[in-house]
């Protein structure tokens, strides 16, 4: 009886496998890095105006009470956007964080058009302050511009927004860092 061999192939090296491997992840990586390169959303504020407005409740009571008072301070800041990508990009979040002189922070996010049209409504004047409303959700084609205004409503007197420490205007696109403007003094 003869003896079993067991006879193996010759084994293949794997090196051509691996490097084929490595250079199609670099291609991937180069084309992902060119199509879908982050932070190419610029945006730029164009200008900012308030509008305050203090209410005053006096009750009809003859019981003698503090009358109670409310401020309400409409922030409308206008923002340009330039797309340089290669893809469309859509705003989703706007606030306006607030640095009082004490040091404290307020963050209010943007008013959307259904509290926008009843705030028109109590405040004809800003109208014209929000003619051109940014919307969440706007997409801004590639290579193109948009231009919009944000509104925030602020509980404060006008007199904390003169003299706040800061205040950022925060834009967050989607799959995108977000963008911080300061609003100047």
């Amino acid at each position: 009886m003869p003896a079993p061999s067991f006879v193996q192939t010759e084994r293949r090296s794997l090196l051509v496998p691996i490097l084929c491997a490595i250079v199609l992840i670099a291609l991937a990586a180069l084309v992902q890095r060119h199509f879908y390169a982050p932070g190419n959303l610029q945006a730029e504020l164009v200008k900012t105006e308030t509008l305050a407005n203090k209410s005053v409740f006096k009750t009809d009571t003859i019981v003698v009470a503090p009358q109670e008072t409310s401020y309400t301070l409409l922030v409308a800041c206008t923002v340009r956007f330039e797309n340089r990508e290669r893809l469309p990009i859509s705003l989703d979040e706007f606030t306006l964080t607030l640095t009082d002189s004490s040091g404290a922070q307020h963050t209010e996010k943007a008013v959307y058009p259904p509290d926008l049209a009843n705030l028109e409504t109590m405040f004809p004047r800003l109208k014209t302050l929000a003619a051109q409303p940014l919307l969440r959700d706007t997409s801004i084609a590639p290579g193109q511009s948009a231009e919009g205004t944000l509104v925030f409503s602020l509980p404060y007197p006008v007199s904390v927004w003169n003299t706040r420490t800061s205040a950022v205007l925060e834009i967050v696109p989607y799959h995108q860092k977000p963008i911080d403007l300061t609003i100047p003094r």
